[in-house]
């Protein structure tokens, strides 16, 4: 699995800002579903579509969805027509678990190999930063593990350290570009594999600490 999947459940989802003053950023959210509503005449003729299963015309399905914070007196208000709603689990979507404690760092679980594999798969891919953080920033990401398949189609993992974002293209989201990996090399766990992260951001660290003192 690349790491990238697990990179988007980090950090291409923004949250919604409170005012600078509020004393308890606490998001209350609630949402509203109108049925069969007409579309006023002001908001232009009836829609037509060649999709016969397209409901985008004189009447339609709304949905607003409402954040409230009691403490700083924010709403905002999110509506959209023709919508979906799904119920999943925070290992699906590979964002909201708590990370764990490996080899000295910190792993963030990112979503599954493969989204059809069982309710019980683990993460394909774990970010892996230094410090603990409530929520990771590109600045936290020193390197990832990410599961592969071996020669037998045993689980394997790699590993990569020291990601460069690179800026998004037209249409495009950001990329991280990883200084090195672990290569052909596959780890038998994600233990072994963060293990090699830390050792080698241990030998960066020693390296960079040694060229400061020769200068």
């Amino acid at each position: 699995m690349s790491s990238s999947d697990a990179i988007a459940a980090h950090l291409e989802w923004q949250p919604f800002a409170h005012r600078a003053d509020c004393a308890k950023p606490v998001w209350e959210i609630d949402h509203q579903i109108v049925s069969d509503k007409l579309r006023p005449r002001r908001e232009g003729p009836e829609h037509s579509c060649p999709n016969e299963e397209c409901g985008h015309q004189d009447h339609y399905d709304r949905i607003t969805v409402r954040l409230l914070c009691r403490s700083c007196d924010t709403v905002r208000l999110i509506s959209g027509e023709e919508h979906s709603t799904e119920t999943t689990t925070t290992a699906r979507i590979g964002y909201g678990q708590p990370p764990k404690r490996v080899a000295g760092l910190w792993l963030y679980p990112g979503p599954p190999l493969l989204k059809w594999m069982a309710p019980g798969a683990g993460p394909g891919a774990y970010l892996c930063s230094l410090q603990k953080v409530d929520r990771l920033s590109e600045d936290d990401i020193v390197g990832a593990v990410t599961e592969g398949r071996g020669k037998r189609g045993g689980t394997v993992w790699h590993a990569a350290i020291g990601p460069e974002f690179r800026p998004p293209a037209r249409g495009l989201s950001g990329y991280a570009v990883w200084a090195k990996t672990s290569g052909e090399k596959p780890f038998t766990s994600v233990a072994a594999a963060a293990k090699w992260v830390a050792a080698e951001l241990d030998t960066a660290a020693a390296t960079e600490t040694k060229e400061d003192q020769e200068q």
